[in-house]
C-alpha cells in the first residue's frame, strides 16, 4: 500500500470515529427518551449571597457558583458548580414502546437570583430563568421537614423543570424508584408507581427523593460534572436527608 493510500485510509478512519462520537450520544438519547439540556449561566446578586440558617445546625449557602446544603461542616448536597442550577423546559412527554419520550421545544437555561426572604426556618430565593427574548419567574424555597431538607423549585409557565445537582461518585439507585446499582453515565426514568420513596444516594451518604409524584421524573448522569433531575411539572421538589447514612446509623443505634 502506498503512503498516499495509507494516509487516505487513516483520514477516513478518523472521520468515521468523529462521526460516531457525535452520532452515538444522540442515538442513546433517543433510546432512553431523555433530552440532555446544557445549563447556562448563573448570576447572583450580592445581597443574596451567604449562609442562611434552617435551624438545628442546618444551613443553605448561596455562592456565586450555586447552592450548598449542610449540617454544620458536613456537606449534604450541592447544586452544579459550573452553570445554572435550574433549567426551564417547554414541551411535553409522550408515550413510547418501552418508556416515555421527552419532546423539548425550547429551554430557558440562564438563572438570575435577585432576592432572598425568610419566613421562620423557611428561606426563599427569587429571580428569573431566561433565554433569548424570554424570562420566567423563578422561586427556590428551602425548609427543614421531618429529617429532610426540601428544595422546592417553581417556574411559573414552564412545562418541566430540570434541577442540576453537582456530580458525586458512587451515585447509586434506590429500588424500586431506580435500579439498585451505580447509575454512572446513564439516564433513567423514575418508576412512576413509586410515591414518597428515595430515588438515589451517593458518596455524601444522603438520600435524595424527587417529586411531585404522579408526574414523569427522570435522572440523567450522562454528562460530566452534573446530575440533571427532570420533573415534568412547573414545580420540582427534591428532598435530601438531613443526616448522612453513617451518622444516622450511629444515632439510631
Amino acid at each position: 500500500m502506498s503512503l498516499s493510500m495509507l494516509a487516505l485510509v487513516v483520514s477516513l478512519a478518523a472521520a468515521l470515529v468523529l462521526g460516531l462520537v457525535s452520532w452515538v450520544p444522540r442515538v442513546l438519547a433517543l433510546e432512553v427518551g431523555i433530552t440532555d439540556v446544557e445549563p447556562g449561566l448563573l448570576s447572583v446578586a450580592q445581597n443574596t449571597r451567604g449562609v442562611q440558617s434552617l435551624g438545628a445546625d442546618l444551613t443553605v449557602t448561596l455562592y456565586d457558583r450555586g447552592f450548598r446544603l449542610s449540617r454544620g461542616t458536613t456537606v449534604l448536597a450541592d447544586t452544579v458548580t459550573k452553570g445554572a442550577p435550574v433549567v426551564a423546559l417547554r414541551g411535553s412527554v409522550v408515550s413510547g414502546e418501552e418508556h416515555p419520550q421527552e419532546r423539548v421545544r425550547s429551554a430557558l437555561v440562564d438563572v438570575s437570583i435577585d432576592a432572598v426572604t425568610r419566613d421562620g426556618e423557611k428561606v426563599t430565593y427569587s429571580g428569573v430563568v431566561s433565554g433569548p427574548g424570554e424570562a420566567l419567574p423563578l422561586r427556590i424555597t428551602f425548609e427543614p421537614l421531618d429529617g429532610r431538607i426540601r428544595m422546592d423549585v417553581a417556574v411559573e409557565g414552564a412545562s418541566a423543570v430540570a434541577l442540576n445537582l453537582d456530580w458525586r461518585p458512587a451515585t447509586t439507585g434506590i429500588a424500586p424508584a431506580l435500579p439498585a446499582r451505580n447509575l454512572k453515565a446513564k439516564a433513567y426514568w423514575v418508576d412512576p408507581t413509586v410515591v414518597q420513596q428515595p430515588a438515589f444516594t451517593w458518596v455524601l451518604g444522603t438520600d435524595v427523593s424527587i417529586g411531585p409524584v404522579r408526574v414523569p421524573r427522570a435522572v440523567d448522569l450522562r454528562q460530566d460534572g452534573r446530575i440533571a433531575v427532570h420533573v415534568w411539572a412547573p414545580r420540582a421538589v427534591v428532598t435530601v436527608t438531613d443526616t448522612p447514612r453513617g451518622a444516622r446509623d450511629t444515632l439510631e443505634g
